[in-house]
């Protein structure tokens, strides 16, 4: 064999090796490519377009001027978005104090139950299956301070004065705060049972005997053992959950209209910028918040992520 002919061989087997690798990956990219489309089309290209918004302004004519950092100066010194900012994260804080103890609760109950646990997991997840704006409906009528139902019932009982809830903008256990957060709670809770109990069945059961065996009682056995076994998922429902509750948009507006009634107590940062935007058609000043919003959530999720993942990957290599 010449070697012109040891060469062209080599060469044709490199090209066939080239051709069956993009034979190989043209069947994944052509099973990624229609979805990665659809987000830059859905996704990408609306968020591009919000960042440019934000530092440009509508003139006569249909054309743009710059305006550089003036939409976020103005909406800085806004104490409405400010506003809307706070109630955006104590509605979220209270949220998660509340449902992630509740949660644990009740799955570490359901877990003990051997036989019949399946009908109570659905009862408790129904309410996730149901529209978000049903919710709401059903519980603004709950929490009408004259004609509700839970104040009737408290009338029933002899109880005076009676609670305002949807009418009462004060930082109150019996506010609107407090009512909102007890629908995100009813509706949320289902989903956190499923999620605890998954982690509470993941964990290995060498753990109870041998917590067994050094004589741990179970109450000790599930403060010990249950609960840092937990922690994975107490992460994901606080990452998860946070994102969530940061967007919250219609429960909220179902509740309390655009404007977050009664006094903007129940007004989230998502409803300032739909308000800004489709109601006083300050498109410009809606983007700068939407792109504060997109910073706000990447903040969150990044504190989460290097705060308690961290570790686990560390672990984990």
């Amino acid at each position: 064999m010449t070697p012109e002919s040891s060469l062209s061989s080599r060469d044709s087997g490199v090209v066939a090796r080239l051709r069956r690798a993009f034979r190989g990956t043209a069947v994944w990219y052509s099973f990624v490519l229609p979805p990665m489309f659809l987000i830059l089309t859905f996704i990408g290209y609306p968020t591009a377009i919000t960042f440019q918004q934000s530092v440009f302004t509508e003139v006569p004519g249909g054309g743009q001027k710059f305006a550089g950092t003036w939409h976020f100066e103005r909406l800085l010194t806004d104490t409405v978005f400010w506003g809307a900012l706070g109630n955006t994260i104590l509605l979220g804080v209270a949220f998660l104090i509340i449902i992630i103890p509740l949660a644990t609760v009740f799955a570490s109950m359901l877990n003990r139950i051997r036989k019949g646990s399946t009908p109570l997991k659905v009862i408790y997840f129904l309410p996730q299956l149901t529209s978000s704006v049903a919710i709401a409906i059903l519980f603004h009528y709950v929490f009408q301070p004259d004609w509700g139902l839970l104040n009737g019932t408290l009338r029933n009982l002899g109880i005076n004065p009676l609670p305002l809830w949807l009418a009462d903008p004060r930082y109150s256990l019996t506010g609107s705060r407090a009512a909102a957060t007890i629908l995100a709670v009813w509706a949320g809770l289902g989903y956190f049972i499923i999620v605890v109990l998954a982690g509470l069945q993941s964990i290995p059961t060498d753990l109870y005997d041998a917590a067994s065996i050094d004589g741990a009682s179970p109450l000790q056995s599930w403060w010990h053992v249950t609960l840092p076994s937990l922690r994975p998922t107490f992460i994901f429902l606080i990452i998860t959950g946070s994102i969530d509750q940061l967007a919250r948009f219609s429960d909220l507006w179902t509740l309390g209209g655009p404007g977050g009634s009664p006094a903007r107590s129940l007004q989230s940062i998502v409803m300032y910028i739909f308000q800004q935007g489709f109601v006083g058609s300050d498109f410009s000043l809606s983007a700068a918040a939407a792109v504060v919003f997109f910073v706000l959530v990447l903040g969150v999720t990044l504190i989460a992520f290097w705060g308690f993942l961290r570790r686990e990957f560390t672990a984990i290599n």
